[in-house]
């Protein structure tokens, strides 16, 4: 029985994304220790993550000073200090290490604490040569071309592994609902989530556009509910969008941002009967708990990398005649109601609308209008890639 870690630093959707590489190495190791390190402020999203045996919180800051002092030569009492650390984390070795990014800090985090490290690097920590998988995922980020593997099957091939076929779905939240959250779902309906934020500036959607969809949606479903999710930071946006709509509609909005830990989140989210938003971590975290979601992808963000995960999920995405970053002129307004009231959705000018399924080697997207069968060049680039990782 072997011990193994599995390292993800970087975001919320990041680790969400990387729920189907856990799935799948549970189920190829039923008896192995899997331990998940992640950032301490997502150490409750990982509590919910089905596979795991234990989830180490990395206090990022912490180590970002000792980084910056490291710059001028590691003294002796700061070595003890990051050996005492360490040693507190993980007080025994383990046998792997998965790293899913290609930052130094985790590539350093598993050489540190594994006697093997799995992950974006060929050849050990110093090398600078990118295993197929890593390399792919970094030119794809870097050129823009196309590609339909998602970033949650890349996880699973960075790392050896075959996706999991069904999409791994969070556990319940053993957390009691807040007075302010217990009528979000009873009465009325359908309920959609709206996340009013984004991690990525550039990934905002307009406070006029949410406001317009409001209005519209309450309008066309006469039982409808709306609630407003975010983090504290996105309380004004919520405050604006709510600030010129009608008194009329006010009461059938329920407006919780920043007023949730991530096991309240999960819960609230499940109570919805879909969520919409753009390419950000709570989106990503509706579908894991098995909510259905609508998503607006523009400026970066592409739908075969990092739609939501799982099948019946509706995207709607912004086109570009470069390839750059997308800023569009218009917004899928109507299509994604059309979703809602169970109707064809009606086409937009500069966006172009996709929807998810699954497979034996992930998930993938076929665009509305034709046909659903799986892209051929999937299946054969997973074995070309794969060819050189361990199995």
């Amino acid at each position: 029985m072997a011990r193994t870690i599995v390292i993800q630093l970087a975001r919320l959707g990041d680790l969400v994304q990387t729920m189907p590489m856990i799935t799948a190495l549970r189920k190829q190791c039923p008896r192995d220790t899997i331990d998940l390190l992640c950032p301490e402020p997502l150490r409750d999203l990982g509590t919910l993550i089905p596979g795991l045996d234990r989830v180490i919180e990395w206090d990022g800051s912490r180590w970002h000073r000792w980084a910056a002092r490291a710059i001028q030569g590691i003294q002796p009492d700061q070595r003890e200090e990051i050996e005492q650390e360490l040693a507190t984390l993980c007080p025994h070795i383990y046998d792997r290490a998965f790293v899913l990014n290609q930052h130094t800090r985790a590539i350093v985090a598993g050489t540190l604490l594994a006697k093997e490290c799995v992950g974006p690097l060929a050849q050990g920590p110093l090398s600078e040569q990118l295993t197929p998988w890593a390399a792919y995922v970094r030119e794809i980020a870097r050129t823009r071309r196309s590609n339909r593997i998602h970033l949650s099957d890349a996880f699973c091939g960075m790392c050896g592994l075959i996706p999991p076929g069904m999409p791994p779905r969070c556990l319940p939240p053993l957390v009691s609902p807040s007075r302010n959250l217990e009528q979000i779902g009873r009465g009325g309906g359908p309920w959609i989530g709206i996340i009013v934020g984004a991690g990525d500036p550039a990934r905002l959607v307009p406070v006029d556009v949410w406001r317009t969809w409001i209005v519209r949606f309450l309008a066309v479903l006469p039982r409808g509910r709306v609630v407003l999710i975010g983090h504290g930071a996105e309380c004004d946006r919520a405050r604006d969008i709510q600030q010129t709509l009608p008194p009329s509609i006010l009461g059938r909005i329920w407006d919780i941002t920043g007023q949730t830990t991530i096991h309240e989140l999960a819960q609230t989210l499940t109570r919805c009967h879909h969520v919409i938003g753009s390419d950000t971590g709570p989106l990503h975290l509706a579908a894991a708990v098995g909510t259905p979601t609508l998503g607006w992808y523009f400026a970066r963000a592409r739908v075969h990398e990092t739609g939501p995960y799982g099948s019946g999920h509706h995207i709607w995405q912004a086109q570009s005649e470069d390839g750059g970053p997308v800023v569009p002129a218009t917004w899928p307004i109507e299509p994604s109601l059309d979703v809602l009231l169970n109707e064809s959705p009606r086409t937009q000018p500069q966006w172009s609308q996709w929807t998810s399924h699954t497979d034996e080697w992930g998930t993938y997207y076929s665009e509305s209008g034709q046909s659903s069968v799986p892209p051929r060049e999937r299946e054969a680039l997973w074995h070309e890639l794969s060819q050189a990782m361990p199995v």
